[in-house]
């Protein structure tokens, strides 16, 4: 299966793109690099009536499609986003979605107005439908119609296609990883997101959800890897996260208790003894003191108790 073939069958496309249709009334189609197939949600009910009106004529469409495939090329070849003024003055856009340095598909909507159509705009526009031997009589109002996007609101969907493609392409990127690959990515994103969400209520249906797993794999991909349960992974962690503040502040130990993410004292005491083998007050005297006896600048090595990492490498910090 191809680049594209695979994000055209993502379960989440069509999510993605109801985002534009929702916040600038313009419905993105998903084209492959050659321009040749399309994929786009509801084109019946969300395309611009002045384009739909075009659609209808055997020479419209071949007048579109003649720019659009213009347009394709610039924007396969430069790989960069492309904002043009079609054959009838409208804006639209093409952004494209790369992979490995490589345009594997494009995101292409607008057909808007910049501001409300004047009888200027439409004349211009309807030179090249009768020389391409079109009845502009009935279009006029369709292309009246045609939804009006104000140049600062065509930056911001720029903006958001490019945030749109970015996430197509790592989804297209994470789907065609091997599995080792792909095993080494999810694994990656949960320890991540525990790290940078540490100090909060972290529950495994949201972790799963950061690594883009269910819940049962979460698990049976931290035994795998990790050689523990996700509970106690995070437990680690965060009795890692307090022994370094208990180390380097003044922060009474109840406060460090809540800041670990802990929801109660009792609760942190318990779980630092079970794995410290002393009081969370015990061991900052006892780090204390062997960071006073050290030569040199006072650089504190950690007492054998302090917890080691439980996987090869340093785990990822926010």
């Amino acid at each position: 299966m191809s680049p594209f073939d695979h994000i055209a069958a993502m379960p989440g496309l069509r999510s993605l793109l109801d985002i534009a249709w929702r916040l600038f009334g313009v419905n993105p189609a998903l084209v492959s690099a050659d321009g040749q197939r399309v994929v786009v949600f509801e084109p019946e009910r969300r395309s611009q009536p002045f384009c739909a009106a075009l659609q209808e004529d055997a020479a419209g469409r071949t007048l579109c499609a003649m720019c659009d495939q213009r347009r394709f090329l610039e924007a396969r070849y430069s790989a960069l986003a492309v904002r043009y003024r079609c054959h009838a003055g409208l804006n639209e856009f093409i952004v494209p979605v790369m992979r490995n340095g490589e345009v594997v598909a494009l995101l292409q909507c607008g057909q808007v107005h910049d501001r409300p159509p004047t009888a200027a705009a439409w004349r211009i526009a309807r030179q090249d439908l009768v020389k391409a031997g079109i009845k502009s009589g009935p279009l006029r109002k369709r292309f009246q119609q045609n939804r009006v996007l104000p140049q600062d609101r065509q930056e911001d969907l720029l903006n958001l296609l490019e945030l749109i493609a970015n996430r197509l392409a790592h989804a297209d990127e994470q789907r065609l990883l091997p599995e080792p690959g792909r095993t080494k990515m999810q694994f990656g994103r949960a320890v991540t997101f525990i790290e940078v969400h540490l100090g909060e209520r972290l529950t495994l249906p949201v972790i799963a959800r950061a690594a883009s797993l269910s819940t049962r794999s979460l698990v049976r991909l931290f035994r795998k890897e990790a050689g523990t349960s996700v509970v106690e992974f995070i437990l680690k962690r965060r009795i890692a996260r307090a022994c370094d503040l208990l180390r380097r502040s003044d922060h009474t130990c109840a406060e460090i208790a809540f800041e670990a993410g802990f929801g109660s004292v009792q609760h942190f005491n318990r779980i630092f003894r079970r794995q410290q083998n002393l009081s969370p007050g015990q061991w900052r005297q006892r780090a204390s003191r062997h960071e006073q006896t050290q030569p040199g600048n006072g650089t504190f090595a950690r007492p054998a108790a302090s917890p080691e990492p439980v996987i090869g490498g340093a785990i990822p910090r926010p």
